[in-house]
This record gives C-alpha cells, structure tokens and sequence, in this order.
C-alpha cells in the first residue's frame, strides 16, 4: 500500500517537532534492518533521512553523490 501526501507530511512535521519520536523512528529501523526485514527497515531510514537531513544534505557531509547514498 503506498503512503499517502498527507501522511508523509504528517510524519515529517512531526519529526521536525518532536525529538523522542524522531529517536524512535531512528531505533526502529535499526531493529527492522538488524532482525532481517530489509525492506521496511530501509523505507523508515528513508523517511527519517527525508524528514531531517535530506538525502543531498547527508550527501554534502558524507562528500559522497546523493545517487550512492540512495542505493
């Protein structure tokens, strides 16, 4: 099922507000990827990379492509 606008927006504006749940968006990718669901942990490490740095601005702190980050 995809996302919607209104929910990706939901999401980012209250990661932007809120640093507890940010954290815990954080630690549950971490626990998606470690416990083998690649797929769901890599779409909320997305969604956190997209909600707080951007993906270009990891990319400018990394000195690495925005392209490379993506994979």
């Amino acid at each position: 099922m995809a996302i919607t606008r209104r929910f990706r927006e939901t999401i980012f504006k209250r990661v932007e507000k809120d640093s507890k749940f940010r954290r815990q968006m954080l630690i549950e990718a971490v626990n998606e990827l470690l416990i083998g669901d690649l797929e769901a942990g890599k779409a909320i490490l997305r969604d956190y990379i997209n909600a707080t740095i951007t993906f270009q601005g990891l990319a400018g702190k990394l000195k690495k492509s925005s392209k490379s980050i993506h994979r």
